[in-house]
């Protein structure tokens, strides 16, 4: 007597047959795929690819859009991804300054969520599998030009670099912004119009 064969009881005949498609297995990865984390350090990490790896967490912690990605995908120096920094610092900044209270508020909670993005930064690229101890010091040098360059002294090398006229006359705004706003929290009289005047530039 011949017998049919009966389908699995967990499924359709054609069950095995049939790979799930992504939209059937959902978003979640299968269980032998590492996490995002875990791949990071599937290829060696360079100083090029470390400085994107920073731009892209401070664009992430503050729901940047990714950007322009040069076609060669190279950010080579420090100095540059520093600059790109300070842009995006610029970038996220209230144009209101009218309440110095509130605009100080916004400056405190930006700087802040700048440090913690590029903390987070450094620590992925610490824990990069055989990272050489250049490409960690870039990141960190990075850092130490953001917020010197956030410090307003007019004998910073970084302003001697044709790169950074561009931003100039903006951080010369922020600068005196940050300024009027200090002085009307300590001196409710003070007129930021009146701080301006002969104020500027700093070249």
């Amino acid at each position: 007597m011949e017998v049919s064969k009966m389908p699995p009881a967990d499924g359709p005949p054609n069950a095995r047959a049939a790979p799930a498609t992504v939209a059937e297995r959902g978003s979640q990865p299968p269980a032998d795929i590492a996490p995002p984390v875990d791949r990071a350090d599937i290829r060696p990490l360079d100083i090029s690819g470390a400085l994107l790896i920073l731009l892209a967490e401070v664009r992430a912690g503050f729901d940047l859009p990714p950007g322009a990605i040069p076609q060669s995908a190279i950010m080579p120096s420090p100095v540059q991804a520093a600059h790109e920094l300070v842009g995006l610092f610029l970038q996220v900044l209230p144009e209101d300054a009218s309440n110095a209270p509130a605009w100080t508020a916004a400056l405190v909670r930006i700087e802040t969520a700048m440090e913690a993005s590029i903390e987070r930064a450094l620590s992925v690229v610490a824990q990069w599998r055989d990272v050489p101890a250049a490409v960690v010091d870039a990141v960190k040098e990075t850092r130490a030009l953001f917020f010197s360059a956030l410090g307003d002294d007019p004998q910073n090398p970084l302003w001697l670099r044709p790169e950074w006229v561009g931003l100039a006359p903006r951080l010369q705004r922020f600068w005196r912004r940050r300024r009027n706003a200090r002085r009307r929290l300590s001196d409710p009289d003070h007129s930021p119009a009146t701080l301006d005047e002969g104020e500027e530039s700093y070249r």
